[in-house]
């Protein structure tokens, strides 16, 4: 059951260089995501760059690129954003190819599907968040890690110098289980 109660609004970017869509798009989605559009790759790395984005839908057939050879192309630089491929044309093939690299989290085909796509980002939009959260709990949890082999390595030199043989032999042992 879709929660009404949503903390944040998923920032979208939709990418598609026919401005009726872009128009189309922003007033489907406007209350819905924080919506952002660009008319080209170029336009769409000028809005990746400026602001943090969580879902990418971008047009597969552009004049100067394909929606996949973008994706492709931001994959390293902008890793935590979920992307996703809009198709008008037969390429069925080459978008599946694409979800089975992992370059796109789903598909969708013109005319898009309100519904459906509202559906499937609030889904990214929670996934990220969770991998976020995770992320975020796995830092903590190093930090944590990394005080704790700083305190056994400041015992081990307190330790030395006291010159307490039975304390140094634990100290030791506990630094082994630490970094092991």
């Amino acid at each position: 059951m879709e929660s009404t109660h949503r903390i944040s609004r998923p920032v979208v970017l939709y990418v598609d260089d026919e401005r009726g869509n872009l128009s189309a798009f922003m007033a489907a989605f406007r209350h819905e995501f924080d919506v952002h559009v660009a008319q080209s790759a170029t336009e769409a790395l000028d809005v990746l760059s400026a602001i943090p984005v969580d879902v990418l839908i971008t047009d597969q057939r552009m004049p100067t690129i394909t929606g996949i050879e973008f994706v492709r192309g931001i994959k390293e630089s902008f890793p935590e954003v979920v992307k996703m491929i809009l198709t008008g044309f037969a390429d069925h093939e080459v978008v599946m190819e694409a979800l089975n690299e992992g370059l796109v989290y789903r598909f969708f085909e013109k005319p898009w599907n309100q519904l459906v796509i509202s559906q499937d980002v609030h889904k990214a939009f929670d996934m990220l968040q969770s991998y976020r959260a995770r992320k975020r709990n796995l830092l903590e949890m190093r930090e944590n890690l990394k005080r704790g082999v700083d305190s056994v390595n400041e015992l081990l030199s307190h330790l030395t110098l006291q010159q307490d043989t039975l304390g140094l032999g634990m100290a030791k042992e506990l630094q082994e289980i630490l970094e092991g």
